[in-house]
């Protein structure tokens, strides 16, 4: 009921254009069939959104801060399931940090080609993820948090591609299966990312986003300076690797290879692009 009554508080706040769920014949949102819960939301046309078109990406930005700002003061239904990952980020990147360890424990062990090929690379992603955690420590994070919890903002949590539908006319959003209280540059993070993969982390493009979302929603000092950490952090990286350890990877070594080496191809760029953007 919590992803139900943030569609509808979207939609009573003229942020229209997303799947709603449609109800049943007892009036409820959610059927119970078989022993299962099921619920059917109304048919968004359109097509995903393209990253590598700029008129594409800078509409899905403006409709990204639409959203922020109509999911503010949102109280979910009484006795749903409240998602909040408000003041985790410290404890996601210190988890994931342990993780890279134990990695590098396990390609120690088991000494295969790719096991060499990530020792190769791994103490640079994990240095640059402790220093994302030491930044976030000394940021004004849980200010930020406190701040968002006051608005009672909510994130899509899944904001990619094939979650942003667009017409001639206009953009709508879909799959609200993962929403939840968060700080909004987690989504603009999360769409940074995927437009900046695209384009060899051009800073150019970075702005296009981010002054295109600001035109609608403003982002803070103290909010772009988290969006930087974020951005920093090696999450591409912790993905690649994560999967590969826990996957029967004796049949997908040669794709694992292949999105690692899209990692390695980054990091001159990614480099690059920190930079700058850190000195914005």
């Amino acid at each position: 009921m919590f992803v139900h009554g943030a569609k509808e508080h979207l939609y009573n706040n003229d942020f229209k254009n997303i799947d709603r769920y449609l109800y049943n014949k007892s009036g409820s949102p959610v059927s119970l069939i078989n022993g299962g819960l099921y619920t059917v939301s109304e048919a968004v046309e359109g097509r995903e959104c393209d990253f590598n078109n700029r008129d594409d990406v800078i509409r899905a930005s403006k409709t990204l801060a639409m959203l922020h700002k109509a999911s503010k003061g949102y109280i979910p239904p009484q006795n749903s399931i409240v998602r909040d990952d408000l003041g985790k980020l410290p404890e996601y990147f210190n988890k994931r940090l342990e993780e890279i360890k134990r990695t590098k424990k396990m390609a120690q062990r088991e000494k295969g080609k790719f096991d060499y090929l990530i020792l190769e690379y791994i103490d640079y992603f994990y240095e640059l993820g402790e220093d994302a955690l030491e930044r976030i420590h000394n940021s004004m994070y849980f200010d930020v948090v406190k701040k968002t919890r006051e608005d009672r903002l909510f994130c899509h949590h899944d904001y990619t591609h094939c979650n942003i539908i667009c017409t001639d006319s206009e953009t709508s959003v879909i799959n609200f299966e993962y929403c939840s209280f968060e700080l909004k540059v987690y989504d603009v993070a999360n769409l940074l990312r995927r437009k900046m993969r695209k384009c060899n982390w051009d800073i150019d493009e970075a702005m296009v986003i981010i002054d295109a979302y600001t035109s609608i929603e403003p982002i803070s000092k103290d909010e772009f300076e988290i969006l930087k950490i974020m951005l920093q952090f090696p999450q591409k990286f912790w993905r690649v690797v994560n999967r590969y350890y826990n996957s029967r990877r004796i049949r997908r070594e040669k794709s694992f290879v292949a999105r690692f080496n899209e990692v390695i191809e980054e990091i001159e760029y990614h480099k690059k692009f920190l930079n700058e953007f850190n000195k914005i």
